[in-house]
């Protein structure tokens, strides 16, 4: 079992239920424990179920819902006109259900693309071989390779790594997307920040605040910008990272 089917199925993951004795549910959660990307990510889920579920929850049941139901088993089609308000009713907490129901398998399918993209940059980030295409380059320069590669050469950085300067820089490709990766280099450690277009990635729950993630050893921070998304990656303490952004 690979990371992309155990996502899949960990996405239909219950918990408290008899899942947890499934042979593939147990697979897939095993390769969660061994995997922290997919552990990060799996725990997110459950934090979003957990609070939906609680929400769902704390809707108040119609008192005379019962009552209404097996009447309208008995009575068939023919309904006294004062009831079609219970009914009306009745429909509308059927349709936040469905709503609400929408709105996790779409926070969920979101929520695992950026996990997904998040694991495969901090990858990315991680590989010492051929880290960078270029370096030593001055910033007019990297545009122009930027260019020349096919990379994105329009994206705004937080002051502190624009002042810092680029020390390389590489094209990643992603599930057919071409993703721009820029190296910064600090005493207290290395800092890449790779740049997306947000059409590439869309409707990720991001905003312009980076959202902090523990990858393992790597701690990644993730925002949008002008209809791009970044994502920065590094070996050095969270805070430490955070104080670049």
């Amino acid at each position: 079992m690979n990371r992309e089917e155990a996502q899949f199925i960990l996405g239909a993951y219950r918990p408290n239920s008899e899942d947890a004795q499934d042979p593939q549910f147990q697979e897939a959660l095993t390769l969660a424990r061994r995997d922290p990307g997919l552990g990060h990510w799996f725990a997110e889920q459950q934090a979003i179920d957990r609070i939906l579920a609680a929400k769902v929850r704390a809707r108040p049941i119609p008192p005379q819902l019962k009552t209404q139901l097996l009447l309208a088993r008995a009575t068939g089609a023919c309904q006294p006109r004062w009831r079609r308000p219970v009914w009306l009713a009745v429909a509308a907490c059927a349709a936040l259900l469905f709503v609400a129901a929408g709105t996790l398998l779409s926070r969920r399918v979101h929520a695992a693309r950026l996990a997904e993209f998040r694991s495969a940059m901090v990858a990315a980030s991680l590989e010492r071989r051929n880290h960078a295409d270029v370096e030593g380059l001055d910033a007019q320069g990297y545009q122009h390779w930027l260019v020349a590669h096919r990379g994105d050469p329009d994206f705004v950085l937080p002051p502190r790594l624009a002042e810092r300067g680029i020390s390389a820089c590489k094209v990643v490709e992603w599930r057919q997307s071409r993703v721009t990766m820029l190296c910064f280099q600090f005493s207290g450690g290395h800092v890449d920040v790779f740049v997306v277009n947000a059409a590439d990635l869309p409707r990720l729950p991001l905003g312009p605040t980076p959202a902090l993630f523990a990858d393992g050893k790597v701690t990644s921070a993730a925002w949008r910008h002008e209809g791009k998304i970044y994502l920065a990656a590094s070996a050095m303490p969270s805070a430490d990272l955070q104080k670049l952004l």
